[in-house]
């Protein structure tokens, strides 16, 4: 049975005694085919299914310091209760994981591979990333494994430079390392979200003084429940418009909120690792800090300790988290005692915007 044109056919379950036969059976498998046991946390080391799943103790007193707690889940088929796959994710880097294991692993049984298994299994545990607070992982795999890095590039993951293995991980003595964004956001998905009764969605191409890139307009014509902030900021409600651009030589995204009046409500400015356009849409990679422009013109950086934390869980590098505040430095010099020339500029194009008949889309 294969995956293709069939969705949710899996499930990521934690291992319980329910499999314990299916585990062990999985462990023979690959023992007597000389598999590698990727993303199996040991397994091929434990003698019992009971050890195999005593995961924690087991694993820090292996790696002491360099272990890196993970999750570990079971890919079950749905339609009959099968082990496919297991895989795992590892809740921070080490350097060794840095270097050359990175934060997931998965395999596969060998009678299941080429059916698309791994592509869910690694999609399914990307969310649970995104649950626990992970922005970017690190999936990393030997060069001429060629399933295993086209699992990894249609889950999104792009590939930063090859390494060679010095710690025998790999066939072919070169280990691949992917990152996957789970931060980054296209300009249209927010008109996806459930409290979206109505939206429109328009996009304008700009080539002038002024700005240069695309002008992206979510007008939400309509909305379940207005979103509003602790301090009582009102930023989506009905016929509240949000305006995003998309300059794609830069790495600040701005936005400006705007109410039912038509009156600016602030400027957000997303600091961003990349800003670019895929199928027509533009995206934006978040390098986690922002910079708040209030509508009387004060100005709060955001999201500092966000960025701390990506630094710590090596998600960033150290050049990235400095040239993170570096760019939020410099805008806040930029804007700081010039709030009217801000309005004038983005009044301007939220008039034209709203003028502009390319809609794109229109979700009622």
């Amino acid at each position: 049975m294969s995956i293709k044109g069939n969705e949710n056919i899996l499930k990521l379950v934690n291992p319980t005694m329910e499999y314990k036969e299916q585990v062990m059976n999985y462990r023979k498998v690959f023992l007597e085919n000389d598999e590698s046991f990727d993303g199996c946390a040991g397994l091929e080391e434990c003698e019992t299914y009971e050890e195999w799943i005593d995961f924690d103790n087991r694993l820090s007193k292996k790696y002491g310091k360099e272990y890196a707690p993970s999750t570990i889940y079971l890919a079950i088929r749905k339609s009959d209760n099968k082990l496919v796959g297991i895989i795992d994710f590892r809740h921070r880097l080490s350097e060794f994981l840095l270097n050359y294991g990175g934060n997931i692993g998965y395999s596969v049984l060998p009678e299941k591979r080429r059916k698309g298994y791994a592509k869910e299994m690694l999609k399914l545990v990307l969310e649970d990333c995104k649950e626990y607070g992970l922005h970017r992982v690190l999936v990393t795999c030997d060069k001429y494994n060629i399933g295993s890095y086209k699992t990894i590039q249609a889950n999104g993951g792009i590939l930063e430079n090859e390494v060679i293995d010095e710690v025998n991980l790999s066939k072919s003595g070169v280990i691949q390392r992917y990152w996957i964004s789970l931060k980054k956001r296209f300009a249209n998905t927010i008109g996806k979200r459930d409290n979206i009764i109505e939206i429109e969605q328009k996009i304008k191409s700009i080539n002038n003084e002024d700005f240069i890139g695309d002008i992206y307009l979510n007008n939400f014509k309509k909305v379940a429940t207005p979103y509003i902030l602790e301090n009582g900021v009102c930023l989506q409600d009905n016929n509240y418009k949000w305006l995003e651009f998309y300059n794609y030589n830069a790495k600040v995204l701005l936005t400006a909120i705007y109410n039912q009046n038509n009156e600016i409500v602030e400027w957000y400015f997303d600091i961003a690792r990349s800003i670019g356009k895929e199928d027509n849409i533009p995206y934006e990679d978040d390098l986690y800090l922002d910079v708040l422009v209030k509508s009387n013109g004060d100005i709060v950086l955001l999201d500092e300790d966000e960025l701390k934390d990506a630094h710590e869980r090596l998600e960033i590098t150290k050049e990235e988290y400095e040239e993170a505040g570096k760019i939020a430095k410099n805008l806040i010099n930029k804007v700081k005692g010039h709030k009217e020339e801000l309005k004038q500029f983005t009044d301007k194009y939220l008039d034209e915007m709203l003028k502009e008949k390319n809609i794109i889309e229109t979700i009622i």
